[in-house]
């Protein structure tokens, strides 16, 4: 397993084995990154980590409990505060002119911890570790830039494989990453996705640029590493049960309804609520509904389910927000 042996910066002793996981969040994803540590520190309690947290922002209570989990769980935490000036030369384009800085920051990464590690595993901060990660660190990276899952073949990947023009034929999630720094950095891979993002308009944003700037250079590996579970489109067929027919590490949860949602009715929010309970997040309520796509979403579900009167309920509450936004 080539993995880094020592990190000059953050007080783990060199000579042990160390494995750097990198987030990219903003204000709304603490919580969801905060129990994706805990969830990979349950289920891989023999090995070490070094996890690096990128934001333009940090608050002062998002600092308190960082501090908290890593003493928790005697692990490493570094926080990096991005320049919120750093993608200044971009923002006039109409892909960052479209999303929240934060979509960014995992084109960032690589380059930033330059000199730090060579290897490291990016993460979305809307994902759970439900098992041992040691297979995936032992894949041999040296001859690509990244390791990732195929996105939807039959949906988003096809779509998107031509959309984009990708002349090999291949298109992956981004969600999770595991790179190699030397190869990102001399590939320029940082440059030529911001690049792209200036140039093109893309459905996907970051996630098509990466893909047009790594095409052919990526090694495709097992669903169980990034599992994608759209739960809208579960809980918009009234599922509210987990079924898995394969091997899943790595539970990446997509759309708009995510576990840590009071509205989100299904199973995943209770797998959710027990690693959140191992966590410095443990006494944070989970989110209710407050726009108006949510409630609207939450009264379908609820309908779905046979809680016909309760979703009529959020659903009049959902007009009447609608009626409130459109009176001003």
């Amino acid at each position: 397993m080539d993995l880094e042996k020592s990190l000059n910066a953050t007080g783990v002793r060199s000579g042990d084995q160390v494995v750097h996981i990198a987030f990219g969040v903003d204000s709304s994803y603490f919580r969801g990154m905060g129990v994706a540590i805990a969830s990979v520190m349950q289920n891989n309690p023999e090995m070490r980590f070094v996890f690096h947290v990128f934001a333009f922002t940090v608050s002062d209570d998002s600092r308190r409990r960082l501090l908290l989990l890593e003493t928790q769980y005697k692990t490493e935490i570094k926080i990096h505060v991005l320049n919120p000036h750093a993608l200044d030369e971009f923002r006039g384009f109409p892909c960052f002119a479209q999303h929240h800085l934060g979509t960014f920051i995992r084109l960032l990464i690589p380059n930033l911890l330059q000199g730090v590690t060579k290897r490291v595993l990016y993460l979305d901060a809307d994902l759970l570790c439900l098992g041992r990660m040691d297979t995936l660190l032992s894949i041999d990276i040296d001859d690509c830039i990244a390791a990732a899952v195929h996105d939807q073949i039959d949906t988003t990947a096809k779509t998107q494989i031509a959309a984009l023009g990708l002349s090999v034929p291949e298109y992956f999630n981004a969600g999770v990453m595991y790179i190699n720094v030397d190869n990102w950095i001399a590939h320029d891979a940082q440059v030529k996705a911001l690049t792209v993002l200036s140039t093109q308009q893309l459905l996907f944003a970051d996630q098509d640029a990466l893909n047009i700037a790594l095409n052919g250079r990526v090694k495709f590996i097992e669903n169980q590493w990034n599992y994608r579970y759209h739960l809208v489109r579960y809980l918009s067929h009234g599922h509210s049960k987990l079924n898995l027919n394969e091997p899943v590490v790595f539970m990446h949860f997509t759309g708009p309804v995510k576990p840590w949602h009071d509205w989100c009715l299904h199973e995943t929010k209770t797998i959710f609520t027990r690693y959140q309970g191992m966590s410095s997040w443990a006494d944070v309520a989970l989110d209710q509904p407050q726009t108006a796509r949510e409630l609207k979403l939450f009264s379908k579900f609820l309908v779905k389910q046979g809680r016909v009167a309760e979703g009529v309920f959020w659903h009049v509450k959902y007009l009447w927000k609608r009626m409130k936004q459109r009176a001003k």
